[in-house]
């Protein structure tokens, strides 16, 4: 039996998010990430994992908006929970890329993943949020939405 690369890869993942969680290793930044990683557009893995981060980012922002009355937060919150739906979709499909993996085993997968992530930005949000009272006071965040926002433009 083979294993391919993308369960390969999402394996590692997983051990990664856990690992981190454990550990509290923090993220790279996905600018530096996307700038560090030669031909990302050719690497399925790659490209899934940056797609991945972005859904987590999306829809812990669009969490964070739930309780909004305002027609424009609320506005805002669709727009990122649509997002978000976006990158996990595309995330599934790189997952399935020159694999038999399913759609629905994708998915699921994907979801875990972005869950794993979630909880990640969580954290760091949380500290920018206390320390400064601006998530976007975070540099990574702020760069992070400043990427994904470039990432789905051009979906």
């Amino acid at each position: 039996m083979t294993i391919s690369r993308c369960t390969l890869a999402f394996a590692t993942l997983v051990g990664l998010i856990a690992s981190a969680l454990a550990g509290g290793v923090e993220f790279v930044p996905l600018q530096n990430y996307v700038g560090q990683t030669p031909a990302i557009e050719k690497d399925p893995a790659a490209l899934g994992y940056v797609a991945d981060r972005c859904s987590a980012l999306y829809m812990v922002f669009a969490r964070g908006l739930e309780d909004e009355t305002d027609p424009e937060r609320q506005r805002i919150k669709r727009e990122a929970l649509s997002a978000g739906e976006k990158f996990m979709g595309a995330a599934a499909r790189l997952m399935m890329r020159g694999t038999r993996i399913e759609l629905k085993d994708a998915l699921k997968r994907t979801s875990i993943t972005v869950v794993g992530l979630s909880e990640l930005y969580v954290d760091r949000i949380d500290a920018a949020r206390l320390r400064a009272g601006n998530m976007f006071a975070d540099p990574l965040i702020a760069g992070d939405f400043a990427t994904c926002k470039g990432l789905l433009a051009k979906m």
